[in-house]
């Protein structure tokens, strides 16, 4: 394995710390909207990823040089499964996002409804108010 192979294992595993990282930091700060559960989901993902490029740089580095095809060959499919299962895991976290950004539009749209109703509610009233003003002013 070339020096340009271990260097970009290396930045993309710095860059998953940072991102999981920042997603945590977002959480307890209180700026994010995922759930408990999605952080977890989250960090469970990083870890898995940061698996992926360890055994990868494992498997470049070591692996090929004294291992036997059968070996190799169950080595890099239990990495295949790893990546398997981060897809599995960042579809479901896809289902959460989207889920939640459902009933964030619902509750937009129900709180759009409340406030039309409310200033239907206010221009009536005024209306109301303004009824018997002209009539005692048509009458004088």
């Amino acid at each position: 394995m070339n020096y340009t192979t271990a260097a970009l294992l290396g930045a993309a595993a710095v860059v998953i710390i940072v991102a999981v990282l920042v997603e945590v930091n977002k959480y307890f700060r209180g700026r994010s909207i995922i759930s408990r559960r999605q952080l977890i989901l989250r960090v469970v993902m990083g870890g898995l990823i940061l698996l992926i490029l360890g055994l990868s740089f494992y498997g470049l580095a070591f692996l090929s040089q004294s291992a036997e095809p059968l070996t190799e060959l169950i080595f890099w499919l239990a990495v295949l499964v790893i990546a398997v299962v981060v897809v599995i895991l960042a579809l479901a976290d896809l289902r959460r996002v989207r889920a939640t950004q459902h009933r964030a539009r619902a509750e937009l749209y129900q709180r759009l409804a409340d406030l039309s109703q409310e200033i239907a509610d206010l221009t009536e009233a005024r209306q109301a108010e303004d009824q018997p003003e002209q009539d005692s002013e048509s009458e004088s």
